[in-house]
């Protein structure tokens, strides 16, 4: 299995030389197929080391060519969440699920180690379901493994025999944005399972607000965002990191609340944080899209906003989209909020019209945002609106359905009384 994870980590440096546009000018025409190449010999290599039966490499191969996979399609594909079900049984298989305390004679590396490969299980899991639409894999009831310890790279090595005291919160190490963002999405993860299964009261609705705003609380405050004009001379991928946190914040926020605001808009504290929050999602995208140009402060780490981080602008587009028709078919509303989303969403068409050209939900997310913003200048124009169908033609709704992603699908398709419609979520991840 060895080989399989030697090819596996060749195929994603394969990848992130062809999304770099060829690192070798000479012979850019090889890349796609070394990456074919590479792929098919983890698969071989997979089969051949019967990765039913896990040995030593097995997760890790199977992990890594999860994510070439996930970065491949320049879209949502449902055969990812099939393979992650089938990496997260074999992860049970081996135990990964409890903490490694429970097995006195592994060494304190290995200990960690298994802690890290968990964690970044559990978030894949999260992301890729929300992303579908569908239930978690993995249940929180039965796990208990521990967060990775907040340690340097050379504080934990093979000749240890215990592991050392933790740095304090202070130290930024290269593992507090993943341990920060850990404790965002298990709190996130639990508002997910909350509001999918069922209507959700009140008084949970408080209980698992209260709980996220004490994790947010809890940040340090040199990893909270804070706009890119306070950041001069800071890492650049420490900034990046801000950002990727700040938007898991926003999706657990609005998933915490999309039932409200889809099912009844007319909630103000429910819509006023869906809306914020979509439109704190699309100002990053404005801000990574004009950032990974060439000269700009991540070109050399674009590779990191991989398709899944996509999907987060694609959600805070349909949340806007249905904010701003609702916005519209009330005559008595502020009109200041809808020309702040329709200058969001022309914002959002720019970006997404860059890779229209590789993604079909790019294509269809700008398609949708130039119908809206047309209906919206008529719905200005007309006194009162006479329907939702403003013009001749298709609909604006007719545009946004069937995003290819989960419970996104038919949302675009709701009627103004219609609650029948939720919405999925999802994550980019760090490799």
């Amino acid at each position: 299995m060895w080989a399989g994870l030697l090819f596996s980590m060749m195929t994603m440096s394969a990848l992130l030389q062809q999304q770099e546009g060829g690192a070798n000018s000479s012979t850019p025409d090889l890349t796609p197929d070394m990456l074919e190449t590479y792929r098919t010999l983890t698969i071989h290599c997979l089969v051949a080391g019967d990765y039913l039966n896990p040995t030593r490499y097995t997760i890790e191969t199977l992990m890594i060519h999860f994510a070439v996979d996930q970065n491949i399609n320049g879209d949502v594909w449902i055969g990812n969440y099939l393979l992650l079900g089938l990496i997260i049984r074999i992860a049970f298989r081996i135990g990964l699920h409890r903490d490694p305390r429970h097995w006195p004679t592994l060494r304190p590396l290995q200990a960690e180690m298994r802690r890290r490969i968990w964690t970044s299980l559990y978030h894949m899991d999260f992301f890729t379901s929300t992303q579908v639409g569908l239930p978690r894999l993995i249940k929180d009831s039965l796990c208990d493994t521990k967060p990775p310890a907040h340690l340097f790279e050379n504080d934990l090595t093979f000749q240890h025999d215990q592991v050392p005291p933790e740095r304090p919160w202070t130290s930024h190490t290269p593992l507090l944005g993943l341990i920060q963002r850990d404790a965002i999405v298990k709190v996130a993860s639990e508002i997910y399972d909350a509001t999918e299964a069922a209507h959700t009261s009140p008084s949970a609705m408080l209980t698992l607000d209260a709980k996220l705003q004490r994790t947010i609380a809890a940040m340090p405050t040199w990893l909270r965002h804070r706009p890119l004009e306070l950041c001069i001379g800071e890492n650049p991928s420490a900034i990046l990191n801000r950002i990727f946190l700040d938007i898991l914040i926003q999706k657990a926020t609005y998933l915490l609340h999309r039932r409200s605001f889809l099912q009844n808009p007319s909630a103000p504290n429910s819509t006023t944080l869906c809306i914020n929050a979509a439109l704190a999602i699309l100002h990053h995208q404005r801000t990574l899209s004009e950032e990974i140009e060439p000269g700009g402060l991540w070109h050399h780490l674009r590779w990191k906003l991989s398709t899944p981080l996509t999907h987060e602008f694609l959600q805070a587009t349909t949340m806007l989209c249905f904010a701003l028709r609702k916005l519209d078919t009330d005559s008595d509303s502020d009109k200041t909020p809808a020309l702040q989303i329709s200058q969001t969403l022309s914002s959002a068409k720019s970006v997404f019209e860059k890779s229209a050209h590789r993604s079909h939900e790019a294509r269809r997310a700008t398609k949708a945002i130039a119908t809206v913003l047309k209906q919206d200048l008529l719905v200005d124009q007309m006194t009162p609106p006479s329907s939702d169908a403003f013009f001749e033609g298709i609909s604006a709704l007719e545009y946004l359905g069937n995003f290819d992603y989960g419970q996104q699908k038919n949302m675009w398709l709701l009627d103004d009384d219609d609650t029948s419609g939720v919405l999925g979520f999802g994550y980019g991840y760090e490799w």
